[in-house]
């Protein structure tokens, strides 16, 4: 049996910090096998499209001290694991290659991978929209957003499919028949973002925290614990974890 964790949109640096000091000690004391970064692990906000041509958004924003900052807060800690680690190209990341679509001569200069020397470090890249998979579960990032979303990709996918992207938990679960012992799920996991961004203006929203954690065996079968952040708590192998303790410290 093999484990993995899997971290749904960190979007550093709006991440929320006191989630990930536990997701730190989740690591530590289960001793995961992988680590899947499953998209959005940087907000990108210097290259953010829809902030072409404002100033005011730009102001003080640079792709350098992005990356910088991201590798201190967020790289370095979990190589000092040494785990595999693997990282899914999300959209926020894409947005690298959708500026350098306008601007080519920017190419190898801007790119994640390249700027985080993500293959130097033996972490596996799977760009943008391509599938990662773990025994017979599919990581993706997300591909749909509609109300019913994990409906739409499990009828899409026809197997079981594991996504994060709209920040928040559902599951869709589909019989085969004849045999409708067989089935397959899709699984939207929480984020670990801020779940009150700035552009929203305060408005509710179904964005929850959270993460997953899948077991997998030899045959390909699997069993994937989604864990949901409430008031800042979570319980994972039997202890608590209180995000709000860990933020104040």
């Amino acid at each position: 049996m093999k484990k993995a964790i899997l971290l749904p949109d960190i979007h550093h640096p709006k991440h929320n910090k006191g989630l990930f000091a536990c997701i730190l000690k989740v690591i530590k004391y289960s001793e995961p096998d992988l680590i899947v970064l499953m998209g959005d692990q940087l907000n990108m906000d210097a290259l953010c499209h829809w902030n072409e041509n404002k100033r005011l958004h730009l102001e003080g924003k640079r792709i350098k001290s992005e990356y910088d900052n991201f590798e201190r807060d967020i790289l370095t800690p979990l190589a000092r694991f040494n785990k595999k680690i693997i990282w899914l190209t999300g959209n926020h990341e894409h947005w690298a290659y959708k500026y350098i679509e306008k601007h080519p001569e920017m190419e190898g200069f801007i790119e994640p991978e390249i700027c985080l020397k993500l293959e130097e470090r033996g972490i596996e890249v799977v760009p943008y929209n391509e599938i990662y998979k773990l025994g017979k579960l599919a990581i993706i990032h997300g591909f749909y957003t509609n109300v019913y979303h994990t409906r739409k990709h499990v009828l899409a996918f026809e197997k079981s499919v594991c996504y994060g992207h709209v920040h928040t938990f559902q599951v869709h679960t589909k019989i085969n028949l004849p045999d409708n012992k067989d089935f397959h799920s899709a699984i939207s996991l929480p984020c670990l973002c801020d779940v009150n961004p700035d552009y929203m203006n305060g408005l509710p929203n179904a964005w929850v925290n959270g993460f997953g954690f899948v077991y997998t065996f030899d045959d390909g079968t699997f069993n994937l614990v989604s864990v949901v952040v409430s008031r800042g708590k979570f319980v994972f192998n039997g202890l608590v974890y209180d995000t709000n303790k860990i933020k104040k410290k």
